[in-house]
């Protein structure tokens, strides 16, 4: 593959544009930002600074464009482009690079009051990239201009993601976020007779997924290590996923095969690839063969096995993926149509079928006694208008998906158009059929209530389309008159949207550096220990809808575990209105079946659709928060934690005001 390069004129046309229009831009957010904070942006001079500065930036970029027009133009480009004897500014300028845009949105300035301006965070973005692509010319002077600027991004977007992922690593106590706590607990649960003393029911949702959370229990590690480990599976699986796809592709050179799986990595983030849902895509990668039958049965069998203990949406897609590989890889040349597709239909119905059988064994084997519990996401609501911008998701699911993909989607069509002879349009069919099923059902498993806010419920149909493109773009496909297959000549343009693209998704992560009192945590863990050796004393239950993984972790002791109720569960149920599991839930609150409950601070609160999370937040409310507060009454809360304790009413009980 060959990356072709604009002329010297266009590249430095094309930086002066956007370094012209982001400034203004950004005006644009920080003016409405001031409005919302009631700042008088005349009366302040801090404020005018900031404004003037980026828009004499902005001013000074449109003049120097309009420059470039005139008989000037050879020396404002001269004045553009710094000698490169300064080769010791040059590590500088690229160390200030790659970790400037971070630290700007670490800082509680960056974070806190320009974290949610997105035109902000990229003109700053834009700004380091500059800054960074500069240095590596001082230090590199015979890399091009513009190959220089895409390395720098490149870089720059990959040591951010490092840091945001691996800023996640403490040994604060308590959970950090909605789901955490279950990502800890869930796991524990394959172990209960070890953890808990007694056998407990496995886990309803993505049971590979906490499969492959379970070794840290082996050895009793600390949080921290928990954490730790969850961020190191999501890089090494994408970064295998990556690496197998390379070897398919037959990429042998070295610098090249690195960079290429640093972006693969890049790309599979954006959505994000759930880590779990890595390990059928490795399989089929690694597995199918197109002259060993049996070897592509065997691993086909595997990751459909894995695929019944994940999601539904992911029960065909060891099948269709062998399938695509299959179209990419064997040649039609008049075969019948139907003799041609009949082994990659077998594939896509076994596939199914294992999975489906697989799930049905994990039922009989959890101990669950409802089989309902597992397909709670069926019947729960679709939101279409989360399709477009809304205030869960800025972007939208459709406009997102459509952006992630059109990169991918331009490099097809160029590779095809420069070599369309090489496929018959049966294969070409068939493997846009397969893509576009994805893509749908991707698109309705995002409308479900509770999954509309990214794109990761596209990642089959992401996955997908990246194998496709770079079998192309690559020229590791069967080509149909068996001639010798030219290189790929990749568009400048094309290239700066495969690496703009993810880095645009990725670039709105914060580091989490959280910081907090040691003593303080310790002794809130000490008066959660002694309401527990309270109630166990009483002789009642202590239900803990969050924070579980304090007693899997054995942070807290003698806790009688209560496995029903679990907020992740307790979510899922009731977005998907399981009526039957709310009403028990409802009498146990009604009798007061327990002495206390640890759960979240509570709020009677409903929202509008024009509130981020409104719907859920709605269920929650209705079908959880009001049973817990008409029957119990806050008696401790820890608010910086998001825990609180809730003890039965008594006397005449009182339900909070609709």
């Amino acid at each position: 593959m060959e990356l072709t390069q604009p002329s010297r004129l266009t590249f430095w046309r094309s930086v002066l544009l956007l370094s012209a229009i982001l400034p203004y831009l950004a005006i644009w957010q920080l003016l409405g930002l001031a409005s919302e904070l009631d700042v008088v942006v005349l009366a302040s001079k801090s404020w005018m600074g900031l404004l003037s500065l980026l828009g004499f930036g902005g001013l000074a970029a449109l003049l120097t464009l309009t420059a470039t027009c005139f008989r000037t133009r050879e020396r404002i480009l001269s004045f553009l482009e710094p000698p490169a004897q300064l080769r010791w500014l040059g590590y500088i300028l690229l160390t200030v690079s790659l970790t400037g845009y971070t630290i700007v949105f670490a800082s509680a300035f960056g974070r806190n009051l320009l974290g949610e301006l997105g035109w902000v965070r990229t003109l700053v973005f834009w700004a380091f990239s500059l800054i960074g692509m500069f240095g590596l010319k001082l230090i590199k002077k015979n890399t091009p201009w513009l190959s220089s600027l895409l390395l720098v991004v490149l870089f720059q977007t990959s040591l951010n993601l490092l840091i945001t992922q691996f800023s996640g690593i403490t040994s604060y106590p308590f959970a950090m976020g909605w789901s955490e706590t279950s990502r800890y607990y869930y796991p524990a649960l394959f172990l209960s007779e070890n953890i808990f003393g007694s056998r407990l029911p496995w886990p309803i949702l993505h049971p590979s997924l906490h499969l492959l959370l379970t070794p840290p229990y082996l050895f009793d590690a600390p949080l921290w290590f928990h954490r730790f480990w969850q961020v190191l599976l999501r890089f090494s699986l994408m970064g295998l996923t990556a690496h197998i796809l390379i070897w398919r592709l037959n990429v042998r050179e070295r610098a090249f095969r690195w960079l290429f799986l640093i972006w693969m990595v890049l790309y599979f983030f954006q959505g994000p690839l759930y880590f779990h849902l890595a390990v059928p895509v490795i399989l089929i990668l690694w597995g199918y063969s197109r002259q060993d039958d049996r070897r592509t049965w065997i691993f086909l069998f595997l990751a459909s096995v894995w695929s019944g203990l994940s999601r539904i949406n992911w029960y065909p897609m060891p099948g269709i993926l062998a399938s695509v590989l299959f179209f990419l890889e064997v040649p039609f040349q008049g075969k019948n149509f139907w003799s041609y597709i009949r082994k990659p239909l077998l594939w896509v119905m076994t596939g199914f079928v294992i999975a489906l059988v697989t799930q049905r064994v994990y039922i009989t084997l959890s101990g669950i006694h409802d089989p309902g519990y597992f397909y709670t996401s069926l019947a729960s609501n679709l939101l279409w208008y989360r399709l477009l911008p809304n205030a869960s998701y800025s972007v939208g699911v459709l406009p997102a998906a459509l952006v992630a993909s059109f990169p991918m989607w331009i490099a097809i069509f160029l590779a095809l158009r420069q070599r369309r002879v090489d496929f018959h349009s049966v294969r070409l069919g068939l493997t846009f059929a397969a893509l576009s099923v994805l893509f749908v059902g991707g698109l309705i498993v995002s409308m479900k209530i509770g999954g509309g806010v990214d794109i990761h419920n596209l990642d089959a149909y992401l996955a997908t389309l990246l194998i496709v493109s770079v079998y192309l773009v690559f020229r590791r496909y069967a080509s149909e008159n068996d001639n010798s297959l030219s290189p790929f000549k990749l568009p400048w343009g094309l290239a700066v949207l495969l690496i703009a693209v993810p880095a645009w998704f990725l670039i709105g992560a914060n580091v989490a550096l959280k910081t907090y009192d040691p003593a303080r945590t310790e002794s809130i863990v000490y008066q959660l220990q002694a309401r527990v050796d309270a109630v166990n004393r009483q002789g009642g239950e202590i239900l803990f809808i969050t924070q579980r993984h304090l007693i899997s972790m054995h942070m807290l002791e003698g806790v009688n575990m209560v496995p029903e109720y679990e907020r992740e569960e307790l979510m899922e149920m009731a977005m998907a209105n399981n009526l039957d599991y709310l009403q028990v839930f409802r009498s146990d609150m009604e009798s007061q079946r327990f002495t206390a409950i640890v759960v979240d601070p509570l709020s009677y609160r409903l929202l509008g659709k024009n509130y981020a999370f409104g719907e859920e937040n709605n269920v929650w409310v209705r079908r959880v928060i009001k049973p817990i507060l008409c029957n119990y009454q806050e008696d401790a809360i820890y608010p910086e934690d998001q825990i609180a304790v809730y003890t039965p009413q008594s006397g005449e009980r009182h339900c909070p005001e609709k």
